[in-house]
């Protein structure tokens, strides 16, 4: 019986112990504090002015309206690309369309009358002028042979002189009304008419040439070779002279207007190196560079800014006008720096420490800092290549603090 007792006591001791044993186990595990960690590595790092900007052509053209009237067709979408002189928009003007008629018909009419000067009249005028004279000429003919015999029969004295004058007398007269009918035919208005009516064919074809012209204003053509981007008008509309119906301008190559706050104007200077994102296409970049710093300060909502220019490559034409852009100008930079996640930076100025894991346990390591970008920060004294960081989390962080690391 004590035997059994005895053998109850020691079944007992050992299911304590094992007992204990794990919760002292549990324990130890559930002091050890999951982090987030990172590697010490050599790599490139910059600092900026991290701010906002919008997109806008360096070579543009608006296509306006140069006359009133209603339009009548848009031909074109914003982002297409179109040609120097396409057309991208029609203007109803039938009133234009009569004017033109109507210069062509007066055109017809005072060149054909300039025609009818030069020629001497028209055909049956001339008709009747050329009958005139070819009777004359054979009168004229008849009086000369009339005459010749007249001389002969006064040298042998058949008839009297007075027959051979009379005679004379109408070979004159014929001769005179000859003349004038052939000054008729070659030139019967004078220069100061003719003059006139050259004068009006030259206004005729001034009119002409103005409703044309006018007709032609009626379409809208691109000014030169880009994409459209601004289509500031639809059908039915009714527009004035000078009204703008569209923009057009070449992207291959934007001009980026920055917004810098007032006091981070003092690091940026020109030719420094620019980065652009849009939100629209995660992981491009564009790069420029700073062309001209602003010459006065603006009032941008509740921010006072300057209006930095720079200008970059968009080969791809990705980057459209007034895009919201996402912009950093590189004010410092250095490669092959020592550089940690910013997160693993703890403290202030001269007191910038970070939590260094060696074998599962925390241990406080103060660090001189360089660079500091938006998302790294430049090491220079205090860490090795290689040691892996902790990045801050919620948990506070002590040194001697067991952790399980999980890298980033």
């Amino acid at each position: 019986m004590a035997t059994r007792r005895i053998r109850l006591v020691w079944l007992l001791l050992i299911a304590v112990a094992v007992f204990a044993g794990t919760i002292s186990y549990r324990s130890r595990q559930s002091s050890i504090l999951e982090v987030r960690t990172a590697r010490v590595a050599r790599q490139e790092i910059h600092a900026g002015v991290v701010t906002n900007g919008k997109a806008e052509p360096i070579q543009y053209q608006d296509a306006r309206a140069e006359l009133e009237g209603e339009v009548a067709q848009v031909l074109v979408r914003e982002g297409d690309r179109a040609r120097r002189g396409q057309k991208l928009a029609e203007l109803r003007q039938s009133q234009v369309a009569s004017e033109l008629e109507t210069a062509r018909a007066r055109l017809t009419e005072v060149e054909n009358d300039l025609r009818l000067l030069r020629q001497g009249g028209t055909a049956l005028e001339l008709q009747e002028l050329r009958a005139q004279r070819d009777a004359v000429q054979r009168e004229r003919e008849r009086a000369a042979k009339q005459v010749a015999e007249n001389e002969r029969l006064v040298e042998k004295g058949a008839i009297a002189r007075i027959e051979l004058e009379e005679s004379r007398q109408r070979l004159a007269k014929a001769e005179t009304d000859l003349s004038v009918l052939d000054e008729r035919l070659h030139r019967r208005y004078g220069p100061e008419e003719m003059a006139r009516s050259e004068a009006r064919v030259e206004a005729a074809r001034a009119a002409l040439d103005l409703a044309q012209s006018r007709l032609r204003s009626a379409s809208v053509v691109s000014p030169l070779d880009g994409v459209v981007y601004s289509v500031a008008v639809r059908v039915g509309d009714h527009v004035r002279s000078g009204d703008l119906l569209a923009r057009v301008g070449d992207l291959g190559r934007v001009r980026v207007k920055v917004y810098v706050d007032e006091p981070d104007l003092g690091r940026v200077t020109a030719g420094q190196p620019v980065l652009v994102r849009w939100e629209g296409l995660p992981g491009r970049e564009w790069r420029g560079e700073v062309e001209q710093l602003p010459a006065e300060i603006k009032e941008l909502g509740a921010r006072r800014v300057g209006e930095v220019t720079c200008a970059l490559d968009n080969p791809k034409r990705e980057l459209l006008p007034n895009m919201n852009l996402d912009v950093e100008i590189v004010t410092e930079s250095k490669t092959d720096a020592l550089a940690i996640p910013r997160e693993a930076v703890l403290g202030a100025d001269a007191a910038r420490h970070v939590f260094v894991v060696r074998e599962g346990v925390l241990a406080r390591r103060a660090v001189e800092t360089g660079i500091i970008s938006a998302t790294r920060v430049e090491i220079r004294n205090g860490l090795q290549d290689g040691e892996e960081v902790v990045l801050a989390g919620e948990q506070p962080l002590q040194e001697g603090m067991r952790v399980r690391s999980n890298s980033q």
